[in-house]
């Protein structure tokens, strides 16, 4: 019994490790830079950023998710997938499909949307934008996104787009969870391992062994937890005092020869002890020798 149920511990271990990578992983609209820690997530919104180009075209765009927006006679495969597009007469354009990977590029998050319209003066090339955004601790809501250049220049044209946004999103923070995160797992993978423990040790007493009751239940070959905190505090105080000695813990030598005594002095009270048996019986009463004829009450009978 013993051997299957590390058997099943070792299986659980396993199987849990190999979700541990994904968990770790970068979530969606995350991504590191060196000990920066860049989340962007905050920025889905349930409604869409809208801002005018500089010529005054028309442009909504939301972030790591599609437009919710309805949009008009927009010539893409996947329509409901699209991060972004611009109001035309005859018909919207696609900037880009949603997409949810997150690049740093001297620092400042990067976001990047392909496979949009196809391009105007060029039948093989669709559109695409490339937004950067920029840590700004002044600006205390979502920011608003700009657009800077777009090639070609004019708007007939245009078929590739690069758009900033500064918000206090962009700033760099410690990563979410750290060690907490890792902890947690480390928890979970535990607590998963104990219950496989439990259920399995269960099944085994109640149909194999026919136990019933709490006989059933397994009892885990360990100290109690009362012995696990007693060990572990006996154990921070002996680090604390910086000694692992028994008895007065911590005491310096001084401290230690000064509870013993001056040098010999144990020695000399030993060798009283033996020379006078009697010395020392404080409290107990002396005795003197009766004269002839006194009795035990003190009467000197003739």
């Amino acid at each position: 019994m013993q051997h299957c149920l590390h058997l099943y511990c070792l299986i659980a271990f396993f199987v849990l490790g190999a979700l541990v990578p994904r968990t770790l992983a970068d979530e969606p609209c995350t991504a590191r830079d060196g000990d920066n820690f860049y989340n962007l997530s905050p920025l889905r919104a349930s409604k869409d950023y809208v801002f005018m180009s500089p010529s005054g075209e028309k442009f909504t765009i939301n972030v790591c998710k599609p437009v919710v927006s309805e949009t008009w006679a927009m010539h893409v495969d996947r329509p409901k997938d699209v991060a972004g597009f611009i109001h035309r007469p005859r018909g919207d354009f696609s900037i880009g499909y949603t997409n949810t990977t997150l690049l740093v590029r001297n620092g400042h998050p990067l976001l990047v949307t392909t496979d949009g319209s196809q391009c105007p003066t060029a039948d093989n090339m669709t559109a695409s934008t490339a937004i950067r955004f920029i840590c700004d601790t002044s600006v205390f809501g979502a920011g608003s996104p700009e657009l800077v250049a777009q090639l070609p220049p004019d708007d007939d044209s245009a078929c590739a787009f690069f758009v900033e946004w500064r918000t206090h999103v962009a700033c760099p923070t410690n990563e979410r969870g750290g060690s907490w995160g890792f902890l947690v797992i480390v928890v979970a993978i535990l607590g998963t391992v104990f219950m496989l423990y439990i259920l399995v040790g269960t099944w085994y007493k109640r149909y194999v062994l026919e136990l019933r009751g709490f006989d059933q239940i397994p009892r885990l070959p360990m100290m109690s937890f009362s012995d696990m905190v007693a060990f572990f505090r006996d154990w921070m105080e002996r680090i604390r005092d910086g000694s692992w000695r028994g008895g007065y813990r911590g005491m310096t030598e001084e401290h230690e020869s000064m509870m013993g005594g001056p040098p010999g002095f144990l020695d000399e009270q030993e060798e009283e002890a033996s020379r006078d048996p009697e010395a020392g019986r404080e409290g107990e009463p002396t005795t003197t020798p009766r004269p002839p004829g006194m009795d035990s009450a003190g009467v000197i009978r003739l």
